[in-house]
């Protein structure tokens, strides 16, 4: 039992002690607003281009986006075969996945 409580005591001073290089810095993980829109406008563009069409993005980011989020949704508008792409209202469901964050 001794044992026990020494190691309880012990563990907030380890989690203190470490160094804080081992905590991720979350802001490198999203794209700003600006940057998730400017990047699907530019997925957009290039696509309409590629398949005669002029879409517009269905919503526009309004807080931070995960950019592996992003580049999902960017990689399934690329992979869309222009018949779909011109379907009425379709969009790839990784687009529709993406979160927002607001912090």
């Amino acid at each position: 039992m001794k044992l026990f409580f020494q190691r309880v005591w012990l563990f907030p001073i380890l989690c203190t002690s470490l160094p804080f290089h081992c905590i991720q810095n979350r802001d490198d993980l999203f794209y700003s607003s600006r940057e998730g829109n400017q990047k699907i406008f530019e997925a957009y563009t290039l696509k309409n281009s590629a398949c005669g069409r002029e879409k517009l993005p269905g919503a526009l980011f309004l807080g931070r986006v995960k950019i592996d989020d992003l580049k999902l949704c960017i990689r399934a508008i690329e992979l869309t075969n222009c018949v779909t792409w011109n379907t009425e209202g379709y969009l790839p469901d990784s687009c529709k996945a993406i979160g927002t964050s607001f912090r």
